[in-house]
């Protein structure tokens, strides 16, 4: 398994993880009817998009590998900011 394929078992799983997680919280959202909301959105669009990304994997040649590999880095940390402050709100 080259680094490559190792990276991507790695933010696949990750995803799978934050995919759970982002339902549970979901869930509380919706039996919380009173109170404010926590804008949700955006977190699960950058995990749509880091899914959507993901596939584009194999495309990516090597010269531009590590731009990619920055850039899904970055997506990621924020989509776990992003649900270790819902998990705190909800908590």
């Amino acid at each position: 398994m080259n680094e490559r394929e190792k990276y991507k078992a790695e933010i696949q799983a990750r995803l799978l993880r934050f995919g759970e997680t982002l339902h549970e919280i979901k869930v509380k959202q919706e039996k919380r009817k009173e109170g404010p909301h926590l804008p949700m959105k955006p977190i699960f669009e950058m995990h749509e998009e880091a899914n959507q990304k993901l596939v584009e994997i194999e495309k990516v040649d090597e010269s531009a590998w590590r731009k990619f590999k920055t850039e899904m880095d970055n997506l990621v940390n924020d989509i776990d900011e992003g649900i270790r402050k819902a998990l705190a709100y909800f908590g």
